[in-house]
């Protein structure tokens, strides 16, 4: 089970204040099918964080969310806006839930994006994630951007660090890292890249040891 900073139904009834406070409409955040997202954004949560290696996440084997931790109820309000899409497609609770995710991490993440089951959002301020197909063991950084196109896949591993802009439809190979305000424009990246602003222009080379993602979580082994 995870720790919480608080019951789960204090938990739930807090974000139900949290909307009404910032978008006080005929709205309530309130009904069966809420309830049942919740709880399955709840598991889907614990299942995502559990993998991640970095301090204060995972204590003694256990997820950790708090309300007032912005990383961990960063990831919760996204899994909350896409488990209710897809259970009721409640429009206006969903727009709701994206729009308080912006206000208070600064991160624009649809409720209809389909990130994967384990990705790690680490002070997402300023990013804005496109539909685009993602893997797992995805790690954003702050001031990333993903533009949205379909075909654009962003293979397993992959860090975008701070800065880093994805633009186009060509492939992002599993296990890259993407450097620090780094654009990568309609070029496709192998997998096992590192990848940063050279003098003359985008330098790609083998990574020489385990990947910037992997050092975020515990991985498996294949």
């Amino acid at each position: 089970m995870m720790d919480l900073s608080m019951p789960v139904d204090e938990f739930k009834a807090y974000m139900g204040q949290q909307l009404d406070r910032f978008f006080p409409d005929r709205y309530a955040f309130a009904g069966a099918d809420v309830d049942a997202a919740f709880d399955e954004a709840l598991q889907r949560l614990e299942y995502c964080l559990k993998f991640v290696s970095i301090r204060g996440f995972v204590v003694d084997g256990k997820v950790q969310l708090s309300h007032l931790h912005s990383g961990q109820y960063c990831h919760l309000l996204y899994f909350m806006g896409n488990s209710l899409w897809k259970r009721s497609q409640n429009q206006a609770l969903c727009d709701k839930l994206m729009l308080l995710n912006q206000a208070l991490n600064g991160v624009f993440c649809s409720y209809k994006l389909a990130l994967p089951e384990i990705f790690f959002l680490n002070h997402p301020v300023g990013s804005v994630l496109g539909h685009a197909q993602y893997s797992n063991f995805l790690v954003i950084l702050q001031n990333v951007t993903v533009n949205t196109d379909p075909e654009l896949k962003i293979g397993e591993c992959v860090a975008l660090t701070a800065g880093a802009q994805i633009i186009g439809n060509k492939p992002i190979g599993a296990r890259s890292s993407i450097g620090a305000n780094t654009l990568v424009f309609d070029r496709e990246i192998p997998a096992d890249s590192v990848v940063y602003n050279g003098p003359t222009g985008l330098v790609i080379r083998p990574r020489g040891r385990e990947s910037l993602a992997e050092r975020y979580f515990n991985v498996p082994s294949a």
